[in-house]
């Protein structure tokens, strides 16, 4: 949980300066070969943050209805 608000915290922090983020998890978080490049046996790979500069402008993907997702609770 530490590890998600801090990286989710950077995140905010590199876009809030005109940067772009975005955290990644996949096979190399899980990879030992990784893992011990970057740390050590006992250790365990959250995922990685990459934090840079567009090359282009970035474009909006297609998002699902709002309504089709959100409901009123309670």
């Amino acid at each position: 949980l530490s590890t998600g608000a801090a990286s989710m915290n950077l995140l905010t922090a590199a876009t809030a300066t005109g940067f772009v983020a975005g955290w990644l998890t996949g096979w190399a978080a899980y990879s030992d070969t990784v893992r011990d490049a970057f740390g050590g046996p006992g250790d365990r790979i959250a995922g990685f943050l990459f934090i840079g500069s567009p090359s282009r402008p970035l474009e909006e993907r297609p998002r699902p209805d709002y309504d089709a997702v959100v409901r009123q609770w309670g």
